[in-house]
């Protein structure tokens, strides 16, 4: 047997053994409870010891319907990467503190915090690379001493590109199938299916010192899903990109999503995350201080602002609006004003633009912006390290 048929079939048997796992997870039964509906409404006639017993069994099954949303709240399907309790040190410095998370089949989960905030270090701790000083991490049902399991249903691409200069693209791609333990019978069909995946395939023959930035970025995300993992963990892969670039990144990773794959996506261009996530975790200071389906974080933590447009400099309009009670947050936006609101109303615009009119300025546009993912986490973060947050 050729080490590179040995290393795919040691990855099957894996494979095969952490879906079994999530399989009787996910097939363990209820707690077998009476059909109370059908009961007597009354229980006259009845023992404290049959009574006990049919409370004792209500009490189990609210108790599993409460589990049940608890954990619909969180991903859906099966659970494919578990992080509990999980902490993190480097040099004194504490990287992570007590994270807890689970990333589930399909789902795309952004994570989005400032520099330092210790995202980079929790992927680094997902993709093997580094152990934490504590808590647990299973993926696909592996703990992390199988490193090579692990490392058989996961790709990695970080946040700053490695490659060999002196290859052309079919030859770096084919090293790393050929590293990734891919049989030789398929090796080439899966370089030629990924190029093609990644929108490379023109580029098969030409050097990777001469590619752009955006042709190695895309080039990486091949090397890591050549082997078609379960997990793709992504480190800030839109930096440096344009805007045509990262749209198209963001089809691809659609693509991949429709697939199957899980993907977690570290990231500052909060706009592409909230266009393609499923869930969103804000990392600040180490700790994962909020998880939420992405259109309820925006909800819930984005602020109300309005913007409104005057004829003429509008500076008498500004000063006006920073003194108005229930306002606060005024600031120029080219020739705009944007400013936040208190209160949820519709009557407190129609107030605001009525007294506006009332003082005579020329207002030519005013309107409600929705909320973005960009002021919810701004909200959350803020809020989590103490200030104090206005989300009207």
């Amino acid at each position: 047997m050729r080490p590179g048929e040995a290393g795919l079939r040691l990855a099957r048997e894996g494979e095969a053994e952490g879906a079994e796992n999530l399989k009787e997870m996910s097939n363990t039964p209820a707690p077998r409870t009476r059909q109370l509906n059908d009961a007597p409404t009354s229980l006259e006639g009845t023992s404290q010891a049959s009574r006990d017993s049919v409370a004792q069994e209500r009490l189990l099954a609210e108790k599993h319907l409460q589990e049940r949303s608890r954990v619909a709240a969180g991903p859906q399907g099966a659970v494919v990467a578990q992080v509990t309790a999980v902490s993190k040190r480097f040099l004194g410095t504490l990287a992570l503190n007590d994270v807890s998370l689970k990333l589930g089949a399909g789902e795309m989960f952004g994570l989005v915090g400032p520099n330092g905030a210790g995202k980079t270090t929790l992927l680094r701790i997902l993709a093997t690379l580094i152990p934490p000083d504590s808590g647990e991490v299973l993926v696909c049902g592996y703990g992390l001493n199988e490193i090579k399991k692990i490392r058989g249903v996961i790709g990695f691409m970080p946040d700053v590109l490695g490659v060999y200069d002196d290859m052309l693209v079919r030859e770096y791609l084919d090293f790393f199938a050929r590293a990734s333990s891919l049989p030789a019978t398929t090796r080439d069909y899966a370089v030629r299916e990924t190029m093609q995946a990644v929108g490379i395939e023109h580029l098969a023959e030409q050097p990777v010192d001469g590619l752009s930035r955006g042709m190695k970025q895309r080039l990486c995300l091949g090397r890591s899903i050549l082997h078609k993992p379960k997990l793709l963990l992504l480190d800030e892969p839109a930096s440096g990109l344009d805007p045509l670039a990262r749209l198209e990144l963001r089809e691809i990773l659609r693509a991949l999503q429709r697939q199957g794959t899980t993907i977690v996506i570290s990231s500052h261009v909060l706009e592409d995350l909230a266009d393609m996530c499923d869930r969103i975790g804000v990392v600040s200071r180490g700790q994962l201080i909020c998880v939420d389906e992405t259109k309820n974080l925006i909800e819930e933590q984005g602020t109300r602002r309005l913007r409104v447009k005057a004829l003429g400099p509008g500076e008498e309009l500004f000063q006006f609006l920073k003194s108005y009670p229930e306002i606060d947050g005024v600031r120029w936006d080219n020739d705009h004003i944007l400013f936040r609101l208190g209160g949820q109303h519709h009557e407190d615009l129609h107030e605001l633009l009525k007294v506006l009119i009332q003082k005579g300025f020329p207002i030519v546009s005013f309107y409600e912006e929705a909320p973005s993912l960009e002021s919810a986490y701004m909200n959350v973060t803020r809020a989590g390290e103490g200030w104090e947050v206005a989300k009207s």
